[in-house]
């Protein structure tokens, strides 16, 4: 599968963040970005049309990045979506908590471009799904 058949949902709950993740994306070659304000609005959008990669904020209401990917990691059918977090939560107890509840990778705000492109596409190498 190349980058633009790869079904995106950006998740964060600041709009400027979303346009700065999705123009990245867009620069790699991925077409099919769509974006939610918060986790029960992706998985509202998963339920409609799975995707592929999920990037995703830590700390939204009402559900946040955590509680999703923990939500999707229990869902057989989307359980194996790429999933990378987005955030600025960098305590060694919050990064365990996300790796044991099956995160992929993670991405520390502030980032580069650079840094996220080649943070998304291991990520998606490593599921195999390019």
């Amino acid at each position: 599968m190349s980058p633009s058949e790869v079904q995106v949902i950006v998740v964060d709950d600041v709009q400027s963040m979303r346009i700065q993740v999705k123009e990245i994306l867009r620069s790699c070659g991925f077409e099919k970005i769509r974006s939610a304000a918060n986790g029960l609005e992706a998985l509202r959008m998963m339920s409609e049309q799975t995707a592929q990669l999920l990037i995703c904020d830590w700390h939204m209401a009402p559900m946040s990045g955590i509680e999703l990917l923990k939500e999707i990691r229990g869902k057989d059918s989307i359980k194996d979506t790429t999933f990378v977090m987005l955030t600025a939560e960098g305590t060694r107890e919050r990064v365990l908590e996300a790796l044991k509840s099956g995160l992929d990778d993670y991405i520390m705000k502030p980032f580069t471009a650079e840094h996220a492109r080649l943070k998304v596409m291991g990520a998606l190498l490593k599921r195999k799904v390019l």
